[in-house]
């Protein structure tokens, strides 16, 4: 029976040596978590206001006034925009509504809803508004192209493409970093 109780002791120990989180760490850990979910949003949804305000500017000084072309390529590219600004709201309000004094059930069910809510507008919207996005800038380029000197033209090409490149980056880094952070309340909520 020694080898057992040799095993049993060092079992102890590290039972011992595991630190438990008390239930207020959980909660002030949970509560910072949410903060910095809700700030994330709050400077995802200023990121995108900021081209969108841009674009509708310049649609209505004198995008309105173009061919089709040019009207269907600002068009695409201000509404993915917007609906994905709407979706960023809708989803800030949700956070909102995730209070951190319910129980743990109810706490880990409301993080849960939330999550997929927020895995459904990544799998469903943004590859649409990518995709529409994209085909706003080509007819854009293409409106504009007649118009414009070749140098004007190229530099249109990149800053429109790099920006694209740049709303993607912004939106998977985003979605990444709440990722992480939803996973942590989760495995907070299952302590």
């Amino acid at each position: 029976m020694e080898p057992f109780d040799e095993i049993q002791a060092i079992y102890d120990s590290e039972k011992r040596n595991q630190t438990q989180k008390s239930a207020e760490e959980i909660v002030d850990s949970a509560r910072a978590n949410l903060k910095k979910l809700k700030r994330d949003q709050f400077w995802t949804i200023m990121i995108m206001s900021v081209p969108l305000i841009l674009l509708t500017y310049f649609f209505y000084k004198v995008g309105q006034f173009g061919d089709w072309k040019l009207i269907s390529g600002l068009s695409l590219m201000i509404g993915p925009l917007l609906v994905r600004v709407v979706l960023e709201a809708w989803s800030k309000a949700k956070l909102r509504r995730i209070q951190t004094y319910l129980s743990t059930s109810e706490f880990l069910e409301s993080v849960q809803h939330y999550f997929e809510g927020r895995k459904r507008i990544q799998k469903i919207f943004t590859p649409i508004i990518y995709l529409l996005y994209g085909v706003g800038i080509v007819l854009f380029l293409i409106a504009i192209k007649p118009y414009t000197s070749p140098f004007f033209f190229a530099y249109c090409v990149v800053t429109g493409i790099g920006f694209w490149i740049g709303f993607i980056w912004v939106i998977r880094y985003s979605y990444r970093k709440e990722w992480e952070l939803l996973k942590e309340l989760e495995k907070m909520s299952e302590e």
